[in-house]
């Protein structure tokens, strides 16, 4: 990818969709990773960019992409965007429309949905894997945030810690306190 238009990324979104930006303040796409490949976004709708050769960056590889569209004028500038302002509203559908609607993936999607029930999340987007961010309100402070499945989880049979819900979520005591299946402190 050879390109001369200069760029930069902006400061990635809750759910680390990095702006590509031309000018002052132009945004002309979003790149983001999805399942170890980059993904952009852009007036033309979604593109798999692909994996970066060895050693070079995926961000600035998949923005360079974005770039090269640009100049070629088969892509024009887009509103900036907010991952909350996106969200589905109400319920959320069952799998990210990335995500093949296999009946593997809506059966893991109906586990992960009960498990975050369970634990007071409510996603406001669809499953999109367990290596993915998915956005999330937690119905103890209200807070949106977009988290890992594979973080969110617990281990060997654990509930996961309620002291890492999320930055600025109530103390471990108090979420054990409203959450009965984080069971009791040991």
């Amino acid at each position: 990818m050879n390109t001369t238009t200069a760029h930069r990324l902006g400061t990635p979104d809750v759910m680390r969709r990095y702006p590509v930006i031309v000018g002052e303040a132009t945004i002309i796409g979003y790149v983001s990773r999805w399942h170890r490949t980059w993904d952009a976004e852009t007036s033309n709708g979604i593109h798999r960019v692909g994996r970066p050769p060895k050693g070079q960056a995926g961000d600035a590889w998949a923005a360079r992409w974005v770039v090269e569209e640009y100049a070629a004028g088969r892509i024009v500038p887009i509103a900036a965007r907010s991952a909350e302002l996106d969200a589905v509203y109400g319920p959320a559908p069952l799998l990210d429309p990335r995500l093949p609607d296999t009946p593997t993936n809506r059966q893991r999607a109906m586990e992960v949905w009960a498990l975050l029930a369970k634990f007071a999340w409510t996603p406001r987007g669809g499953y999109p894997g367990s290596d993915n961010l998915m956005l999330l309100r937690c119905d103890l402070c209200g807070a949106v945030v977009a988290r890992f499945w594979s973080k969110l989880r617990g281990r060997n049979g654990n509930p996961p810690s309620p002291g890492a819900r999320h930055k600025g979520c109530l103390d471990a005591a108090e979420v054990r306190r409203r959450v009965p299946a984080y069971g009791p402190a040991n």
